[in-house]
This record gives structure tokens, sequence and C-alpha cells, in this order.
């Protein structure tokens, strides 16, 4: 039997993939922290039970990402979270998963704010934005809590929705950006169908607003609901601790 090439890439890839993620935990969790000196290759293979050159380009991914840093004789260093590639979907990943402290969700939330509250008041301002999908999006969300069709796909395409619309290039372009931000928190690891139900009318008055062109009760409205989303998940996340 003939072996393909993706028979023989996928193993070594999924190592890779274990290795970077199981690196990343440590300097997530503050196993080595800012500064410190990693264990030199051998080492890491031998607790993790995978080859030298796993753990070679492992570091490598880790070092595109701004999380290490490799200096000649002195080793592979911890680089400070400013560093990091915050925006990278791995990272914000990572950071979700393993070090989900408040300053964190509070800078993620404050963030999305901004973004989003700008653009609820370009779309209420603009003739031609069409608030049916923003509806569709709220009747697919209240269809998904009664069993039928998916929360998430229809939350998703509620944001992008009012994203797209506002036209505009640069907000545009952080899009790819945002929707890993929304795969963070909009996940059903912290979205509960509870915490869905609530924030339903929230969606709700988002397009009513958007639809009676009124730019500043837009922006008061998506600014709630993101405030929920906040509360909703530093709870999601003190529960998930005890």
């Amino acid at each position: 039997m003939d072996v393909t090439d993706s028979q023989i890439r996928t193993p070594i890839r999924s190592l890779h993939h274990e290795a970077v993620e199981a690196i990343a935990k440590w300097l997530m969790i503050g196993r080595y922290r800012v500064g410190t000196i990693l264990p030199n290759e051998t080492e890491i293979g031998d607790e993790l039970g995978i080859s030298r050159t796993v753990v070679r380009e492992a570091v490598r991914t880790l070092v595109a990402k701004g999380m290490l840093q490799v200096r000649r004789k002195t080793g592979t260093i911890v680089r400070p979270v400013s560093d990091w590639s915050l925006f990278d979907p791995e990272v914000l990943a990572w950071r979700f998963r393993y070090n989900r402290d408040q300053t964190f969700v509070d800078d993620m939330a404050s963030f999305r704010a901004a973004i989003e509250t700008i653009a609820v008041e370009i779309c209420a301002t603009s003739p031609d934005f069409d608030c049916s999908v923003l509806y569709d999006c709220c009747d697919a969300m209240e269809a998904a809590l009664n069993g039928d069709g998916d929360w998430f796909v229809a939350d998703h395409a509620f944001h992008r929705h009012i994203l797209q619309g506002t036209g505009n290039q640069f907000i545009l372009h952080m899009q790819p950006m945002l929707d890993n931000f929304f795969d963070a928190m909009l996940s059903p690891e912290v979205l509960l169908p509870e915490n869905m139900r609530i924030t339903l009318p929230y969606h709700r008055a988002i397009a009513d607003a958007i639809a009676a062109r009124d730019p500043a009760r837009s922006r008061q409205e998506m600014l709630q609901l993101v405030q929920k989303g906040r509360e909703d998940i530093l709870k999601r996340i003190e529960t998930m601790a005890n």
C-alpha cells in the first residue's frame, strides 16, 4: 500500500502542534516567567516525549509569535507579554484558555467596545445599511435557544454584518482579528444558555436603534451588550475556578 505525503506529515504536524501548545501553556501559567531561560531542547523533549527537532520547530513557532527569543550562548528566553502577538488567533486562544485574569478580560472588552460602538454609529447613519439581516440573526438566535440551529453562528453573523456594514476599510481590515475575539468571548465554554437568553434582547435593542437611525442610542446599546458579555465571562471564570 502506498503511503501519501499527507499521511507522512500528519503525525509530525500533530506532534508539532502539541509541543507548541505545551510550551505556550507553560508560559501562560507562569511556569517560566519573563526573562527566564527555558530548559534546553533535550530536557524539554524528554519531558514531552518528543524529539529535539520537534522542540526546535515549536520554539521557532513561538519566537515568530513574539513569545520567546533565542540568544546565542544564552538560550531561549521568555519575552514580556507586551511583545506577544496578542492578535494572533492561537496566542489569543491560549491566553483565554490558560490565563484569563480580569485585566485581560477588561482589556479585551474595552477594545471590542471601542470598535463596535463606532461601527454601530456608522451603520445607524448609513441609509444603505440593511437592518433586516440583524433581525434575521436575532430570529436565528431565538430559534437556537429552542433547539433549532446554532446560536454562535447567528451571533457571529450579527456582529460581522455590523462590521461589514460600516464600509470602513480599516474596520474591515480588523474583522479577522475581531472574529478571534468573538471566538474567545462567545465560545460555548464561556457563554452558557442562560446567558444567551438574557443577551438576546440586547441584540434586538441594537437592531432597533440602528433601524431608527439613532447613532447615540446604537452606541449605548452596543456598549451595554459588551459590558454584559464582560460580566458573564468574569462570572464564568470565577465559577470554573471554584
